[in-house]
């Protein structure tokens, strides 16, 4: 639990915090211009040079359905809480309890708790739930199957993945690839105060469906992918990448969706925050009880 909390919690968020203190101090400072260059650059380098190391394609399926798996349960979870506890429907409320922050947050956690050989475990989580996120997500939002669709062909990075498999046995000169791994490595300090900035520009309200939003995204993340995990028989160290990849707190990019779609976004930015700001006890309970 220390070196967890050394090697892992406390550099994850310093940048964090550093980002947090930057879009204090400086308010001209923008996300959508990191998160453009982190989309359509830095993340598919990140994967093209991950998903080449990839051998076990077969792993990689087992990931693809425990990701659906986990979105599918969480998702009936928060249906369930709204009707017993809140008596009214909430479109952020469902989509900031079911997808978590597997890209910002996750990769770069999964690469200091359990090194390089998860990454690749971790960017195919990330593929899988971003393909939901902007198919099955913006019809949770905007009931409209045709936007979900046009939306998930935009994403680069589906594109990444088929061009990494594509070129898995071609040989590539050393130097481009050792610029494709840099140019992957700037993804992970980039997100880490890519979030801190977003952080520092939430709205503090709502804060009492946040809080439930997160007990929801917690345990049914926790609880599906460990069921998950044992019914699929995946081994235990991807078991491991995938539970903590399932754990983590609502994405950040729920509050741009629903500010999109002008669908509660107040709740999806209480839910960030406060999943945020707990996470860290969190993540020291699963890897006690993992």
């Amino acid at each position: 639990m220390e070196q967890l909390l050394i090697n892992v919690i406390i550099p994850t968020y310093a940048l964090i915090l550093i980002g947090f203190l930057l879009g204090r101090i400086w308010e001209f400072l923008e996300t959508k211009t990191v998160s453009t260059l982190v989309l359509y650059v830095f993340a598919p380098a990140l994967i093209f040079s991950s998903f080449r190391k990839i051998t076990n394609l077969q792993d990689s399926e087992a990931v693809f359905l425990s990701a659906a798996f986990v979105f599918a349960g969480t998702y009936l979870l928060s249906l369930l809480v709204e009707t017993a506890f809140l008596k009214e429907r909430n479109p952020a409320f469902e989509l900031s309890s079911t997808v978590m922050n597997s890209g910002y947050l996750g990769i770069p956690l999964i690469y200091l708790m359990f090194g390089e050989k998860a990454l690749p475990i971790a960017v195919t989580y990330m593929i899988s739930m971003s393909v939901l996120h902007f198919s099955l997500g913006i019809l949770i939002l905007k009931k409209s199957l045709k936007s979900g669709i046009v939306e998930a062909v935009k994403i680069p990075l589906i594109y990444a993945v088929i061009f990494s498999i594509l070129a898995k046995n071609l040989q590539i000169p050393s130097g481009f690839e050792k610029m494709i791994r840099l140019t992957g490595n700037a993804t992970m300090p980039l997100m880490l105060v890519s979030i801190g900035i977003s952080l520092s520009r939430i709205n503090l309200k709502d804060l009492k469906l946040g809080f439930v939003s997160t007990l929801v995204r917690f345990f049914g993340g926790t609880l599906t992918s460990i069921a998950c995990v044992k019914l699929l028989g995946i081994p235990e160290f991807n078991g491991k990448v995938i539970i903590v990849q399932s754990s983590l707190p609502s994405a950040i990019l729920n509050f741009v969706l629903c500010e999109r779609f002008n669908v509660h976004p107040q709740t999806a930015a209480s839910s960030i925050l406060i999943s945020t700001l707990l996470f860290p006890v969190y993540a020291l309970a699963v890897t006690i009880f993992m």
